[in-house]
């Protein structure tokens, strides 16, 4: 087989933009490609399972690589998709570049400010002008989404995941407090260590105060629709502010205490041809929370997912304010 850079590009391009489904025999010609070309990096490099493609990048996880000025580690490796940066479309090339690099820009800022509970950044570069990448902290844990299956079946069970969702809200407030906001805040970005959560993916990140003459990169809809805010999904760029992540914040908690995502309705409808913004008609459905003043901490949630954002709480301290008044209450 022909494992180079420009027939995995062409393959690629033909399909549906990212690596194909695991057991597919294109996965393998992809995976040899890129471990082929990363022994320029560090000739012991091997490259272990895939761990997913997300909207931009193909993950893999590496069991061991010498990272330069960090010795011998165990790496996620990103790799920017091949097929989205190389295509007739210059503009549209750019922008992806563009995007991928405020990502690592974020992850690099908040790595260096030692910000706990954000996987952090060891290296990233342009392989050769071939491989646009990121190396990032292995934190072996499945994510959240994987972990809820159904509501919880005791106030222990709902207690436990209200303390969790408070400790990833605290790690949200460390991104406010430092300017950043997240705005692609869903349970698959949080990984779980020991009940204790690691935020992953910057990709839609930005700096929370931006002016009209930032660039248009700053406009651009980012994040996964099915999760987005009633702002986003509008093009209400630069009303977007930290309250955009505790609508996503009221939206995962949701999810955490009921079994239930609240927007499921959304994925009935074909955003592709309506249009993003037709997501923004689908309203917040929370089922009863069955337990002790459980309608107390239902509205809580639907206040997080008010569609002004005005009505929803002012700060992530506020959001936790409420989930702790309603524990200590009961």
């Amino acid at each position: 087989m022909d494992f180079s850079l420009n027939t995995i590009t062409n393959w690629l391009s033909a399909g549906k933009n990212r690596v194909p489904e695991r057991g597919s025999e294109y996965l393998e010609v992809y995976r040899q490609a890129v471990e082929m070309d990363f022994k320029a990096y560090d000739p012991g490099f091997t490259l272990g399972k895939w761990l997913g493609s997300g909207g931009f990048c193909d993950v893999f996880l590496v069991p061991g690589v010498n990272v330069p000025g960090k010795g011998h580690q165990i790496v996620v490796l990103r790799v920017l998709r091949p097929s989205l940066y190389r295509t007739p479309d210059a503009m549209g090339n750019n922008r992806v570049i563009k995007t991928f690099l405020a990502e690592i820009f974020y992850n690099t800022y908040l790595t260096s400010q030692n910000v706990r509970n954000v996987v952090k950044i060891f290296d990233y570069g342009n392989l050769h002008n071939k491989h646009y990448f990121t190396m990032m902290d292995y934190v072996d844990g499945p994510n959240f989404s994987d972990l809820i299956k159904r509501g919880p079946r005791d106030v222990k069970e709902l207690m436990r995941r209200i303390i969790f969702i408070n400790a990833v809200a605290g790690v949200v407030g460390e991104l406010h407090f430092r300017g950043i906001i997240h705005r692609d805040l869903k349970p698959s970005n949080i990984i779980v260590k020991g009940w204790e959560p690691y935020l992953s993916d910057l990709g839609a990140a930005r700096w929370m105060h931006v002016k009209d003459d930032v660039g248009d990169e700053q406009t651009t809809v980012l994040g996964t629709p099915s999760h987005m805010s009633y702002e986003q999904l509008d093009g209400d760029f630069y009303k977007v502010d930290h309250r955009t992540d505790i609508f996503s914040l009221g939206a995962m908690a949701a999810y955490a205490f009921t079994g239930v995502y609240p927007f499921v309705g959304r994925e009935d409808i074909n955003y592709r041809e309506e249009g993003i913004s037709a997501l923004s008609k689908v309203e917040p459905e929370v089922p009863e929370i069955p337990f002790r003043k459980g309608e107390v901490l239902r509205n809580v949630l639907l206040r997080c997912m008010d569609r002004d954002i005005e009505q929803r709480p002012k700060s992530v301290v506020e959001f936790q304010h409420s989930l702790n008044t309603w524990i200590l209450e009961l």
